[in-house]
């Protein structure tokens, strides 16, 4: 869904049924005594869920991406491995791919394989073809072609106009294990970032994630009156393409502001419920180098807002800890009501010297980025108006403890009032669906559904444009859900 000036030329939204997340202003037309609060993931115990431990795997094992396939029925992660040796000199691939699988996404095994030249018996499975380098690497499935199931984007070295150039293309494999480049080069540029595509159905058209390229003189700085050099292309751009053969130029979609870190090492881009949100990993390139996970949302994937606070989404860990220095996460995996969020971590910034890391897991409830929360008084929150084309209407909320407190959620169903009408405001709610009719909502449950007293039936509004009104006393919602059964 995304809204466009139509709106505001009197046409109700059309959303749709499913999940619709309140994170941000696009479905919100007020809100009073209501405070936005982020939701972190809570990091597994047993963290990190998996180190570099064979020989072959160079120094570091980082950036998972990870997959539930339907199929085969386990998790699959596909992780970059990087050998500090072979980076400054020596013999042999500085980055290249791994794999693992897992029945339950938390403890993974490591099959020796023989599918990669030079790596027999190994988990190794892709180091490029023309050139043994491959790095920032998405896999994702295509159904709709057998032959060549799984797809990845990576950054490797192929032939363009009879040179090898670093660029950013595209593989196809049969089983997730054997893979081959395939078609042109996507970008013919060193994009050193986690380049990544995203489906976006509601306009027909892939949306590819990358590094833009800079028309200023990247890489210079003023230091001290002297002319510099700086790494200052860590921002994110976006291409579209509806055939995933023609794109189209790579613009800037997000770049650190006065408020942010001064650079964007990464990000991460996914669709949940109505919304493209953004996992980005804000950086202290003048610093040691530092990352932390930081959030945004879009309903175009274009667009971005950033959490309005800047808080981390998923922090570094304490002094010491074996994320002390960096994290960057990918896409979230979904798991029945939970999100599983695999990361990176380093011990150090990126600009230490050297680094150790590996990869680990965070898990945070369906839609729990960011509640509106009512503390002490109530709070109310009004949607936009948007056009009912469900009959069952229910909201994800949570209700921490409180005691002799009185905690619900009540909601009641609005239609607009005409122009140059006066009086209460409770009078346009609609009969049977007020504030007073309906059964509060308790507890922390993903799907609290609502009802009114009397069995109001939503199914007299269907097709009707309407409002949700939410009185808010002591609890927080995440987003609301239409049904159509």
């Amino acid at each position: 869904m995304v809204m466009d000036t139509s709106y505001f030329a009197d046409e109700p939204l059309r959303i749709g049924t499913g999940s619709h997340l309140l994170l941000d202003d696009d479905l919100v037309e007020d809100r009073w005594a209501l405070e936005r609060v982020l939701h972190q993931p809570d990091k597994f115990l047993n963290n990190p869920i998996l180190l570099r431990d064979k020989p072959w795997e160079g120094d570091v094992a980082y950036r998972p991406c990870v997959l539930y396939d339907e199929v085969l029925g386990r998790y699959r992660m596909w992780y970059q491995c990087f050998s500090y040796a072979n980076y400054y000199g020596a013999e042999g691939a500085p980055y290249y791919l791994a794999y693992a699988e897992s029945e339950d996404g938390f403890t993974w095994e490591k099959p020796r394989l023989d599918v990669c030249p030079g790596y027999e018996q190994t988990n190794i499975v892709y180091c490029g073809h023309h050139y043994p380098r491959v790095q920032g690497v998405q896999v994702f499935i295509d159904d709709a072609d057998a032959a060549h199931r799984y797809k990845m984007i990576c950054v490797e070295r192929r032939p363009i106009g009879g040179v090898l150039n670093s660029c950013v293309g595209l593989c196809t494999s049969p089983d997730g294990l054997r893979w081959q480049p395939a078609g042109e080069p996507i970008l013919d540029y060193h994009s050193d970032c986690y380049n990544h595509v995203v489906r976006d159905e509601g306009n027909g058209r892939w949306l590819l994630y990358c590094r833009p390229i800079h028309l200023f003189a990247a890489g210079r700085k003023i230091v001290d009156g002297q002319v510099g050099g700086r790494h200052m292309k860590r921002r994110i751009a976006a291409m579209c393409s509806s055939d995933f053969s023609n794109w189209s130029y790579p613009r800037t979609v997000l770049y650190p502001d006065e408020r942010d870190t001064p650079d964007y090492d990464s990000a991460s881009v996914f669709r949940v419920a109505n919304r493209f949100l953004m996992l980005y990993a804000a950086m202290e390139g003048d610093g040691d180098g530092g990352n932390e996970v930081r959030l945004a949302s879009s309903s175009d994937g274009l667009n971005w807002r950033r959490f309005h606070s800047r808080q981390a989404f998923l922090p570094r860990g304490r002094v010491g800890d074996w994320d002390a220095g960096q994290v960057i996460a990918e896409a979230p995996v979904a798991q029945g009501d939970d999100l599983l969020v695999y990361y990176s971590g380093f011990t150090e910034g990126q600009n230490a010297p050297s680094r150790n890391g590996g990869i680990g897991l965070a898990r945070l409830k369906r839609d729990h980025f960011v509640e509106q929360r009512a503390v002490g008084n109530p709070g109310y929150l009004l949607t936009r108006e948007f056009v009912l084309e469900g009959n069952k209407l229910a909201l994800n909320t949570i209700m921490p403890g409180k005691p002799y407190t009185e905690q619900c959620i009540r909601v009641e169903i609005v239609q607009r009032p005409q122009l140059g009408q006066h009086g209460d405001e409770t009078a346009h709610a609609v009969g049977g669906f007020s504030l007073a009719d309906c059964n509060p909502l308790r507890g922390t449950r993903a799907d609290n559904h609502v009802t009114w007293k009397g069995g109001a039936d939503l199914n007299t509004l269907k097709g009707q444009p309407i409002y949700l009104r939410c009185e808010i006393r002591d609890m927080g919602v995440f987003s609301f859900h239409v049904a159509n059964d």
